[in-house]
């Protein structure tokens, strides 16, 4: 997954919170004692033994007038109806308004029905009305889960977990919730022995642990041991409980591991075939794979049986979007062996301007990468591409609102397009190498590369081997190191997954980076390799470095902090100093004080030279130099920015028309393909190559930019098509030629350059 450089990306929550898009158990749950109502506990033993038809027969008789209201509540919940169960608990509160128990279970209808807030009010009402309800403690801390605020859902919890005394089947419930949370951190002797006071605490009070049956088999696949004797001991109990699977299948889904996360949900909605969320997720797996119809039908069912779910209606707009709005290219076209190299799934709007150039990025790094890791690839790998971020997000995580650049998920990933992004700093050039390397070291390792090594070595790639080589480390992170924030490497994904800290996610990337550009310069590439098949063999990190390096993890820690102090411990030690010169000259350019800009920055660029983020200093030093109209020092400052990494589009821009100004075509050329990949969207850029082109004598080219001007639908329609007749002229192709020269004459019939050419082509000339 690749963060952007401004963090905005979703913080997970800490303690017993968790992700706000985890598939949670949003089906009716057991009562575990909330209840005694004896006729409602008898439908409610049928539900849970897996006697469907016998359950529901039962639960109708409960429908009768003559039954409490609260329980006619709880029938019509069971029966599927949330909205006779709405207006049966909003009933029973009227008439029995202070009840906690009322509030407690309509608050628990909210939660399946996806309304957090709302659950977690009426959670907060039961709590006055009885402050020490151990079911509504743990009702609130779920609803809260469900957003960010950890201190509060620990506060919950605490309440009930601490006190033996609570009621059993809250205490349950709680130590269910702090067993997922445990298995989403990987934090497995944690899991571990959650799992073991719950099992305990279900066999004294007679619970039926089936949802402790599948926490118990997907720890076990988690930790890669035999795991079906758990789901076995589950189906024993219930033969209809699809959470059996499904709860596997989430966990193998957040450890990305997609073809068993969708074998896990198949038998999943098998089992329970309406398990609505089961097939929700088998859906999105689906899309995962890129199977889309497939993904459609389980989308479909799951809208059918639950249209409360929001992730449900998103996904189900997304698809009318693939249909609608975008195209899928395949290359080569026909295939040179049994399956396609690449495949393009790309809105049709940006198809012309897109197309070529990703298509030549992502088949650069496929060659790269298969050399590199020693892997081939098995299947045709897909990059998709959204212009509208929030279409991007739903298809990544099923819900919008994530600060996120792009996702991979094995042989398909994700991205962002450069119109769906307003951060400057974003460079989708960068985004799309960074991907592709998780596409490799995903397949290399059977989807067993732990996170933050598969995101180091992204990011390694984007600095070694991407489109703009070189270190692009964020100003934060300088912070981070400065502050002695780097984590051993066994706890490196917490950084990822769980940060405790503003800005530990953009932390831990660069972080992890430069974790293997120091494996790389001290070991050698082929360790980096090496420990990705080790990982197929099941080690996990510490294993797969301690084994392929021949140090301990501790040893390395050691090692790798006397390569940051080496690295950067002289900029460390006078950061303070640079910042306040990189605020000097962006303050003095602002100002319009170019000499006090320049001086300042000057002094900026000594301190730390390689600072080539879009705010580097070199760019207000370029920029005064160009008010005070010193051409010769903004060119050779932009130049420097150039050749250290530095990517800011405009100011690339501004180079290439420099060095074509010097006939310097050749590096003009270099410069104008590098702006590409940071904005393949900006007209000026078109033009320019182009002409470039042109000057160049390489007419076919200056064709393929021509073209895509002509697709930005620019403002000057004439000259985009006076430039494509003049380049097709260029080739020797005179109709086509005169048929965008007749388009310009119609736009603008007095344009004197296009009535010349129409007189050289109907002279029949060449020149």
């Amino acid at each position: 997954m690749k963060a952007p450089h401004t963090l905005r990306s979703a913080t997970m929550a800490m303690g017993f919170i968790l992700a706000a898009w985890s598939a949670g158990t949003q089906a009716r749950d057991q009562l575990y004692g909330a209840l005694d109502n004896t006729a409602l506990l008898a439908c409610e033993t049928l539900h849970w033994s897996g006697k469907q038809s016998e359950a529901d027969t039962c639960y109708r008789g409960l429908l009768a007038a003559t039954t409490p209201t609260a329980i006619r509540a709880e029938a019509a919940w069971a029966l599927g109806d949330m909205q006779g169960a709405n207006a049966a608990f909003q009933a029973a509160v009227e008439q029995a308004p202070d009840s906690a128990l009322v509030r407690l279970r309509w608050g628990e209808l909210y939660m399946q029905t996806y309304q957090y807030q709302d659950a977690y009010g009426l959670f907060s009402e039961a709590l006055e009305r009885d402050p020490t309800n151990a079911f509504a403690h743990i009702g609130a801390a779920q609803a809260l889960a469900q957003g960010s605020n950890s201190e509060e859902v620990n506060q919950h919890m605490a309440v009930v977990m601490e006190d033996f005394t609570s009621a059993p089947g809250a205490r349950l419930r709680g130590l269910l919730m702090m067993v997922r949370s445990s298995l989403e951190k990987d934090q497995y002797q944690k899991a571990r022995a959650f799992l073991d006071d719950a099992k305990a605490l279900a066999d004294a009070n007679h619970f039926l642990p089936l949802e402790a049956y599948a926490l118990e088999a997907a720890l076990a696949f988690m930790t890669h041991q035999p795991y079906q004797q758990y789901i076995d001991a589950a189906l024993a109990l219930n033969p209809a409980y699809g959470d059996a699977w499904a709860i596997p299948g989430y966990f193998a889904m957040i450890t990305r591991r997609y073809r068993e996360s969708g074998d896990f949900y198949e038998k999943a909605v098998a089992a329970q075939p309406n398990h609505w969320e089961a097939h929700l997720e088998l859906g999105q797996n689906y899309l995962r794979l890129n199977q889309v119809n497939p993904a459609r039908e389980h989308i479909n069912i799951s809208y059918t049986g639950d249209a409360f779910n929001p992730k449900t209606i998103n996904f189900l707009r997304l698809l009318d979007h693939f249909v609608q709005d975008m195209e899928a290219l395949s290359y080569p076209n026909p295939p040179q062996g049994a399956f396609p190299k690449l495949t393009l799934r790309l809105a049709k709007k940006e198809t012309p301007i897109l197309a070529d150039y990703a298509r030549q990025l992502a088949e650069q790094s496929i060659d790269l990468y298969t050399k590199r890791y020693r892997f081939t690839p098995k299947e045709p790998i897909v990059v998709e591409i959204y212009p509208n971020h929030e279409d991007f997000v739903v298809r990544s995580i099923g819900m919008p609102g994530v600060g996120i650049l792009g996702v991979t998920f094995g042989y398909l990933f994700s991205m962002d397009s450069p119109t769906a992004q307003h951060d400057p700093s974003y460079h989708w050039g960068t985004t799309l190498w960074h991907e592709m390397a998780h596409v490799f070291t995903l397949e290399a390792s059977g989807h067993l590369v732990p996170r933050w090594f598969s995101e180091g070595v992204s990011v390694f790639e984007e600095w070694r081997t991407g489109p703009i080589p070189g270190r692009k480390i964020p100003l934060p992170v300088f912070k981070a190191m400065a502050e002695g924030k780097f984590l051993p490497i066994a706890q490196l994904d917490d950084g990822f997954m769980h940060p405790s800290y503003e800005n530990q996610v953009i932390v831990s990337y660069m972080q992890a980076g430069l974790i293997f550009d120091y494996i790389d310069s001290e070991y050698g590439f082929d360790k980096v390799v090496d420990m990705v098949y080790r990982f197929k063999e099941g080690d996990n990190a510490v294993n797969a470095m301690e084994t392929v390096l021949g140090i301990s993890a501790s040893e390395f820690d050691k090692r790798f902090k006397q390569f940051i102090d080496i690295e950067y411990g002289p900029l460390l030690s006078k950061l303070g100093v640079w910042q306040q010169d990189h605020k000097a000259s962006f303050a003095a350019l602002q100002d319009e004080n170019w000499q006090d800009a320049i001086a300042a920055a000057e002094r900026a660029t000594f301190s730390y030279p390689d600072y080539v983020e879009i705010d580097s200093p070199y760019i207000a030093m370029a920029r005064a130099y160009a008010r005070l109209d010193d051409r010769d020092n903004e060119f050779k400052t932009l130049e420097t920015f150039w050749k250290k990494g530095g990517y800011e589009p405009r100011a690339l821009l501004t180079l290439g028309n420099h060095y074509a100004e010097r006939n310097q075509n050749d590096d003009a050329l270099k410069v104008y393909r590098d702006v590409l990949w940071a904005n393949p969207f900006m007209e000026e850029l078109h033009l320019r190559l182009g002409n470039l082109y042109l000057a160049m004598n390489r007419p076919q080219d200056a064709l393929k930019e021509y073209h895509v001007l002509l697709a930005l639908n620019p403002a000057d329609k004439a000259e985009a098509n006076l430039k494509l007749a003049t380049a097709y002229k260029a080739t020797g192709d005179t109709a086509k030629a005169m048929e965008y020269l007749m388009t310009t004459l119609d736009i603008a019939p007095q344009y004197r350059d296009a009535q010349k050419l129409l007189l050289e082509l109907s002279r029949g000339g060449n020149n």
